[in-house]
């Protein structure tokens, strides 16, 4: 089986090909699984990645990468894909790749919404938010719904001559529409500007909107701050009400280890933190520093620029959004989150000052001309389409064109892929070596009588962040701290500690920024240390066995003979 290659969009059956064929290249690295199956009932696959020869999955700190949960946001889809490649291909070779493989797990799950992603690759295509499910009514409304009139593959737009019409050719190029001001009563011609498609119950005069049916927004469906789907559209009748998401929240619940988390989206060219509906002032100041370090890598990395979403990514300034899965990973868990938003067409064509959500609201005609330039000298004009007439079955004489906002917008021209996604598999691959692990910095056996023996055993976290990740997981009793077990061999006696011996939580490596301090020099002291310790009874001889654990920082075993 060929491995994938990262040119093209990702159909169903092919994604899963893909998958099967980097697991048979490697099957002592990746497995494939199935976390669910879907509204429609495909399987959702989770690949795991890790070194088996060095441990269990589950006995190393993890990270979890979910995609395509948005249905045209396919990117996402490829850009795990190219993760798992990056791993897979690059163990034994690449000495960072190796130590990750080696020391951490990744989770990495590229379409949880296998549905809504078919449908959008379909022919002809069907552009929704996320899942197919009819919710929250069955029926179908009467008006305009998108689809491919004209069954060429593609749904653009469509503009209709209006002497009412709120756009008017620009003077500078004619492809482009610009918005009528309020003086404009020139002699036209102006036009109404629609989506590609038909009009369900048309009465020959109005053309309204038709209400999608298929309105559920699965990012709208987790836990944390969940509101009704009166107050944030797509929410669905109650949290995980749906199985995609449902699939997910227990995947990752299952798996303790997980210590960062990343959702694959498009677009903008940004990477988001929480808080989705909460200012920066309400998050614990060690969390909001780690992020905004980690944060800072990413863009040194991408070029994204690493925003919060309330402060920076709101679609309404006087609204909020709830349900979102980087915030219940965040607010819940108690694990890092970040969603990436692939690809912008605007930043990649050098318009560099502008806002990520109000640009779209308002924006000067340069930018629209900037656009169109970037569209003809780099993509052959594959972005945008040239308006051609077209007999509508409903309203006659109509023009399609405009841009291609499937493969121009929401996702990167083919040809542009792999160099959109590839530096955020180095990032996601830095995060994970930042996850916290224990290690067994020093073990000793001291002979204290003919059958009396002291065990001692120094643990340490060699990691960035602390064994807890989190500032929000302590505050919220999320994790337990390290522990430390003793087993005795038979005939053996426990003279002096408990065989399981609690040592909280050790600090990693995050804390060093500079070393000047508040009020001198900075002083490290060894809060990434602990120690664990036992008086027995036993034969010279005997074996001790000494497992350390966390659930996020890994095991740490030793045998211990006592000699």
């Amino acid at each position: 089986m060929a491995l994938p290659t990262f040119d093209h969009l990702y159909r169903y059956d092919e994604l899963t090909e893909a998958l099967r064929s980097l697991a048979a290249r490697r099957p002592d690295l990746m497995t494939v699984e199935s976390i669910g199956t879907s509204h429609e009932g495909r399987e959702i696959w989770l690949a795991t990645v890790t070194n088996t020869a060095t441990g269990a999955h589950t006995d190393k700190p993890a990270i979890w990468v979910g995609s395509n949960i948005h249905s045209i946001e396919h990117t996402g889809a490829v850009a795990a894909l190219h993760l798992l490649h990056r791993l897979v291909t690059g163990h034994g070779d690449d000495a960072t790749v190796t130590r990750a493989v080696d020391t951490r797990t990744f989770y990495v799950v590229p379409r949880v919404n296998p549905d809504g992603a078919e449908l959008a690759l379909a022919d002809p295509p069907t552009y929704l938010r996320s899942s197919t499910r009819r919710w929250p009514r069955t029926d179908d409304t009467p008006g305009l719904f998108e689809s491919d009139v004209d069954g060429d593959g593609r749904i653009l737009s469509m503009r209709v001559e209006d002497p009412n019409g709120a756009w008017r050719v620009a003077a500078e190029d004619p492809r482009l529409l610009v918005a009528r001001r309020a003086d404009d009563f020139d002699a036209g011609p102006y036009y109404r500007l629609l989506f590609e498609g038909e009009i369900r119950d048309h009465d020959g005069a109005t053309i309204p909107v038709a209400t999608e049916r298929r309105s559920l927004d699965l990012n709208r469906q987790f836990p944390a701050q969940w509101r009704t789907h009166g107050e944030q559209a797509g929410a669905g009748p109650f949290p995980l009400s749906e199985p995609e998401t449902r699939a997910v929240a227990e995947a990752v619940v299952a798996r303790t280890n997980i210590c960062l988390y990343f959702c694959h989206h498009t677009f903008s060219a940004v990477i988001l933190r929480p808080f989705d509906d909460r200012p920066d002032t309400d998050m614990p100041t060690a969390d909001l520093r780690r992020f905004t370090a980690l944060g800072a890598r990413g863009t040194e990395l991408t070029g994204y620029r690493h925003v919060g979403v309330y402060d920076d990514f709101r679609y309404d300034p006087k609204d909020v959004i709830t349900g979102g899965e980087d915030t219940w990973a965040y607010d819940h868990l108690g694990v890092y989150a970040w969603t990436t938003e692939f690809w912008s067409p605007i930043l990649r064509s050098g318009i560099t000052d502008y806002h990520l959500i109000h640009w779209f609201d308002e924006h000067p005609v340069e930018h629209d001309l900037q656009l169109l330039r970037f569209n003809d000298e780099r993509l052959g004009g594959r972005g945008f389409v040239d308006w051609y007439p077209f007999d509508h079955p409903q309203l006659g004489r109509v023009e399609l064109g405009g841009w291609d906002w499937f493969r121009f917008w929401f996702n990167p021209p083919d040809a542009l892929i792999e160099a959109e996604i590839a530096p955020h598999t180095e990032w996601e691959i830095f995060c994970a070596l930042a996850a916290p692990r224990l290690m067994l910095r020093d073990t000793e056996v001291e002979r204290l009588g003919e059958h009396t023996w002291r065990v001692r055993v120094v643990v340490e976290n060699d990691a960035w962040l602390p064994t807890n990740v989190t500032q929000r997981a302590v505050d919220r009793k999320l994790v337990p701290g390290v522990e430390a077990t003793l087993t005795l061999p038979a005939g053996a006696r426990l003279v002096q500690g408990r065989p399981l011996v609690e040592l909280g939580q050790l600090a990693g490596r995050s804390h060093a920024t500079t070393m000047v301090g508040d009020f001198g020099s900075s002083s490290d002291g060894t809060p990434d240390r602990a120690k664990a310790e036992w008086v027995i009874d036993a034969a010279a001889g005997a074996t001790v066995t000494v497992v350390v654990t966390h659930p996020r920082a890994g095991v740490a075993r030793t045998e211990l003979p006592l000699a």
